[in-house]
């Protein structure tokens, strides 16, 4: 039943924002004694199940985009997630994720750096979706990155959401694949049940919360959402959570 409440909780978060299921569920698991790997079967089919209800909606993503976020993202996640799971491989990136995101926290919050900063990334994307990848294949916390990046290139919601949810997709299908061949065990009827249980939770409650919110509005959670997020792995990293 715990496993279903952090589902349906973080499904919300990820309605609104298209990141919410793997940023704040795997740390939750993870704290609540779940390995990795099983971490990783729970919440990946319910990422999936929401990026994709968010596919069928909002403006579409450049091709040019898709075309290096294959390149320079994708296939560096799957060489470096087939490592951790291959090799049991401790690692994390919590540390390096939660500076970036509180840096970029403070640069939306302070007038004119917010422009500077997003036009860095947008110089350097190249690296930065290279960056993406592998940080997400060593802690699956390449999300607060990815929502640094949608922010640059996007201001409105709408495609804000669209675009981490098209990046949200292919890292999930691309993990379940590399997961499904290291350790076919962890998959049954219960990933199923995730994934319905987080369809459910966007159709019913998120959908509406989002059309609902505001663009003003949906930047100041956005910006608060990453600043907890940054709160979040950086209490990790001491040892307090």
């Amino acid at each position: 039943m715990t496993i279903f409440l952090v589902v349906g909780a973080f499904s919300i978060v990820q309605s609104l924002f298209g990141v919410g299921l793997l940023v704040f569920g795997t740390p939750t698991l993870l704290l609540l004694g779940h390995p990795f790997a099983e971490a990783l079967a729970v919440l990946l089919p319910a990422s999936l199940a929401v990026s994709l209800l968010q596919l069928l909606s909002g403006p579409p993503v450049e091709r040019a985009f898709i075309t290096q976020f294959v390149m320079w993202c994708l296939v560096p996640l799957a060489l470096v997630l087939g490592l951790v799971l291959a090799f049991r491989l401790q690692t994390s990136l919590n540390l390096v994720v939660a500076l970036t995101l509180a840096i970029f926290v403070v640069l939306r919050t302070v007038p004119g750096l917010g422009d500077k900063s997003g036009r860095w990334v947008l110089r350097h994307q190249k690296f930065w979706l290279l960056l993406m990848g592998v940080a997400h294949g060593l802690s699956n916390l390449g999300g607060g990155l990815l929502t640094i990046l949608a922010a640059s290139r996007h201001t409105e919601k709408e495609r804000i959401r669209k675009l981490v949810a098209v990046c949200y997709s292919c890292f999930a299908i691309i993990q379940l694949a590399v997961l499904a061949t290291v350790s076919p065990d962890l998959f049954g009827w219960r990933q199923l049940a995730y994934a319905a249980t987080s369809a459910f939770v966007f159709l019913v409650i998120g959908q509406h919360i989002f059309r609902w919110v505001s663009a003003p509005i949906f930047t100041h959670l956005f910006t608060a959402v990453m600043a907890s997020y940054a709160t979040l792995l950086g209490l990790r990293v001491f040892g307090l959570i």
